[in-house]
């Protein structure tokens, strides 16, 4: 197949998604909605806007001596990516039909699980307020390691790559705090309690330490996309687009302080070559990558199981030492897994390494399903006339079960969720238990 009719492919792809917002979306009053933006950072930015980008030369500074063998599987990578694309508008569009075989509400009740164990965090102010103060303390110890070891800094990312005993303990704080400040955030904004808002600042403020921009990114993201949805077409498209771009500015930026990079000028100077070839949209690139290397033996299944396992450190498996999902991307280009923590070959690469053009659509119908469940869910939950935040947020919470599956080099995050979920009924079960006895009290006094 030719680059030209790649191009056109291209092309076409993208004025679909484009009709598709300007009827689905657009015309219906919104602005913006979570299916188009899941498919857009999912697909359309990162693998067909950015697709002559990643044929370019100047990947070169990336990729060295591995660039023409990595151009020359572009056209299957961005094929295969289109595949899982369709097989995600296919799953958005499975979810309204009703075959009358109770596959839908067992799905429902499935998929339900996980919003309504939010709503239950944040049915309560003291146990938000309690865990964040813990969360604070956790990362208090964690950082303080960190400067003990390797001065003030920005990149603990760094450290433990190079201390895998610390990883797993780094990686519960980052999460747990992720979890806490959103769900305070989400609460704060129906409630205007101000302790809460002040907890998601400072817990904010902690993760500027740990180095990855996608846990600070994801404190607000979802809250914020919710409350663009409410605003439906009182936001501007040129407003909306320039605090997209502002977002993705910042999150640049953070990435040259992790770096050690501080000077604006320098920034502001790489930015296009940042934006176009750097780490932050290279899907693509990366999933080229890795098929180039590839010795074209499936995984078959291999990164998932070590998934499944994540509940045991690294250090202390040889499977997962070496089928975690970053891990074997890493390997395959010919990093060193304990210092590279992988390539990230977008949503649809693992399913392919592991299972082929079958994997790509199995992914592609899942996330499709579930991007089209919270799209609906948010629209409801932030219309008149009781909208609620809490409700809106609490679903798009499937999205991080949704990534996780896709993409399971984030799947032990899946566990800390379900143990915080855990921790917070038990900690509410407790509250309930004393509350009631204090009424009492007070009413006997």
């Amino acid at each position: 197949m030719t680059w030209n009719v790649l191009y056109g492919i291209d092309l076409f792809a993208i004025f679909l998604f484009v009709v598709s917002y300007y009827r689905n979306c657009y015309r219906r009053g919104y602005r913006i909605d979570f299916w188009h933006a899941q498919l857009f950072l999912m697909c359309v930015l990162p693998n067909f806007v950015l697709l002559p980008f990643a044929r370019s030369e100047l990947n070169g500074l990336v990729l060295g001596a591995d660039l023409t063998a990595v151009i020359n599987v572009l056209p299957n990578v961005f094929l295969l990516t289109l595949l899982g694309y369709f097989a995600a508008l296919t799953g958005g569009n499975l979810w309204r039909f009703r075959l009358g075989l109770g596959l839908r509400k067992a799905m429902i009740r499935v998929l339900d699980i996980v919003p309504q164990c939010s709503i239950m965090m944040m049915s309560s102010k003291s146990i938000l307020v309690f865990q964040s103060l813990l969360c604070l303390s956790l990362q208090f110890l964690v950082l303080a390691v960190y400067f003990t070891h390797s001065g003030f800094g920005f990149d603990l990312r760094a450290y433990i790559m190079a201390n895998p005993a610390l990883r797993p303990i780094a990686l519960v704080v980052s999460t747990y705090s992720l979890v806490i400040a959103s769900h305070c955030l989400a609460r704060y904004v129906d409630e205007k309690e101000k302790a809460l808002l002040a907890c998601t600042v400072l817990l904010t403020v902690g993760m500027f330490f740990f180095g990855s921009r996608g846990n600070i990114l994801a404190i607000y993201i979802n809250v914020l996309l919710c409350y663009l949805v409410k605003l439906r077409a009182k936001i501007s498209l040129f407003r909306l687009t320039s605090m997209i771009s502002v977002i993705i500015v910042v999150g640049l930026y953070l990435g040259n302080v992790r770096a050690g990079r501080y000077s604006l000028g320098a920034f502001f100077n790489v930015l296009a070559s940042l934006l176009l070839y750097g780490d932050t949209f290279s899907d693509l690139r990366d999933f080229a990558w890795v098929y180039a290397k590839w010795d074209h033996v499936f995984w078959a299944g291999r990164t998932y199981l070590a998934a499944l396992m994540a509940f045991v450190p690294r250090v202390a498996s040889q499977f997962r030492d070496t089928w975690g999902m970053g891990v074997a991307t890493a390997t395959t280009v010919g990093f060193d897994p304990q210092v590279h923590p992988g390539l990230r070959p977008g949503a649809f690469g693992e399913a392919f390494f592991n299972f082929g053009w079958l994997g790509v659509i199995l992914v592609g119908l899942m996330l499709g399903i579930i991007f089209r469940r919270v799209d609906i869910d948010v629209k409801f939950a932030i219309s008149p006339p009781r909208p609620s935040m809490m409700k809106a947020f609490s679903s798009t919470m499937l999205l991080s079960v949704a990534g996780s599956l896709a993409i399971t080099a984030g799947f032990s995050g899946l566990y800390i969720l379900g143990g915080i979920y855990l921790f917070s009924w038990f900690c509410l079960s407790m509250l309930r238990l004393v509350q009631p006895r204090r009424i009492f009290l007070a009413e006997t006094d």
